[in-house]
């Protein structure tokens, strides 16, 4: 008998063995400063993070929108300096962790919530958060350049297009 599917919403630091059903709503590679690469991912509003020395095992198994089983994985906080979504905690793949593509019906397809920019314009938004907007750029006003060790920074001006 299969063991019970933990859901999403109850991950915490109580435990340290889960069984996730989940739906991959975004992928994406993520270079430290240190030039080391990793995976993070999106499973309905939690963070995973799949370290460097994983990332081959999962690079080419994981692929958005796709259903799937989730098993052994660890807990910790959500403690980026920039959120990709409101869960407390992050879930990261280790040399154990297993995941089954199956096909689950009852977990819905990707939806997009654009935060409204005239809620930006009045700071009615979390400063530490990342959002999804629909604007255009009107002007580039710097680009910090690319020395070694040192992120690239671009300053824009976004137009609110109402």
């Amino acid at each position: 008998m299969s063991r019970k599917v933990d859901s999403v919403k109850d991950i915490n630091d109580s435990k340290e063995t889960w069984r996730l059903a989940v739906r991959i709503m975004d992928v994406w590679s993520v270079v430290n400063n240190k030039g080391i690469k990793h995976l993070e991912m999106i499973i309905m509003d939690s963070l995973v993070l799949i370290r460097h020395d994983h990332l081959l095992k999962w690079k080419e198994v994981i692929k958005e929108n796709m259903t799937c089983i989730i098993n052994n994985g660890s807990v910790y906080n959500n403690d980026f300096q920039w959120k990709v979504c409101d869960h407390s905690k992050k879930f990261v793949f280790l040399g154990g962790t297993t995941m089954k593509a199956i096909e689950l019906q009852n977990i819905p397809p990707k939806g997009y919530f654009f935060k409204d920019f005239g809620e930006i314009l009045q700071g009615k938004c979390k400063t530490d958060r990342l959002e999804d907007i629909i604007g255009a750029v009107s002007e580039i006003n710097h680009i910090q350049s690319n020395t070694p060790g040192k992120k690239v920074v671009v300053s824009v001006v976004l137009k609110y297009l109402k």
